[in-house]
């Protein structure tokens, strides 16, 4: 059995970016987080206000393929014009219609990026160092096809070269976690560093 929620472990500002052999760095993608439970042949998509939103994006209903009692921990991004779109996927979010959502699922789907892995036939590999479970994230996300899903691209040591990339891209800053660090649910902590390239 999955727990019915789990609260997003959270990240520190930094102010400047670095280069560190003990981290890697992601793009901060500007969407919604959320934490994908699979669980008998069924998708629950939590928000980090503990929220159920799986009836507002049925096109996630495909990660069911993935193994039963998988957690994922990631972000909901809406895509126009090759760059996301925070304020469609908050309007999505607050939607009821379920003809407008069945609608928009299809004719703009958002894309999950999952960047971390909770839980593997369901048991918890949240004290794992964040590499090794990285590595199996990584395996999982390989063998599944047709899920609107894709692993947060991550690169290692070059912090400030990947930051100075997002602030030309315009996104909003860059993610930089400790190799070696556990995922601490409900915890902001400097594991996790956050800077941002505007305000927001």
């Amino acid at each position: 059995m999955l727990p019915k929620f789990i609260r997003p472990m959270l990240a520190m500002e930094s102010k400047e970016p670095f280069d560190s052999d003990d981290h890697l760095f992601e793009m901060k993608w500007d969407g919604i987080r959320c934490l994908a439970f699979i669980e008998a042949g069924r998708v629950r998509l939590q928000s980090r206000e503990l929220i159920d939103i799986s009836a507002q994006f049925p096109e996630l209903g495909a990660l069911a393929e993935l193994p039963n009692g998988t957690v994922l921990d990631g972000e909901m991004v809406s895509m126009v014009g090759g760059r996301p779109c925070l304020v469609n996927i908050q309007r999505r979010v607050q939607l009821q219609d379920r003809y407008r959502i069945e609608m928009l699922s299809r004719s703009s789907p958002v894309v999950y990026v999952v960047f971390d892995l909770l839980y593997v036939r369901s048991k918890s590999i949240v004290a794992a160092p964040l590499f090794k479970r990285r590595a199996q994230l990584e395996e999982i996300v390989r063998e599944v096809e047709g899920v609107p899903m894709v692993l947060s691209e991550a690169v290692l040591t070059q912090g400030c070269d990947l930051f100075a990339f997002a602030a030309k891209l315009g996104q909003e800053g860059i993610m930089a976690k400790a190799l070696d660090g556990c995922y601490t649910p409900g915890r902001r902590t400097s594991l996790w560093r956050k800077t941002k390239c505007r305000p927001h």
